[in-house]
């Protein structure tokens, strides 16, 4: 899931995509269950 979450990110931002960026934003969002953590990682916020 963490992987595909991230490739989603990567295809949707292109070359904006920040993989440190990335891994904030999740450790920002804190304990949660994987459907809405991947939801939260791919959508653009």
């Amino acid at each position: 899931m963490w992987l595909e979450a991230r490739d989603a990110a990567r295809r949707r931002d292109g070359a904006a995509f920040d993989l440190e960026q990335f891994h904030q934003q999740a450790l920002d969002l804190g304990p949660m269950g994987l459907d809405l953590l991947r939801a939260q990682l791919t959508d653009k916020n």
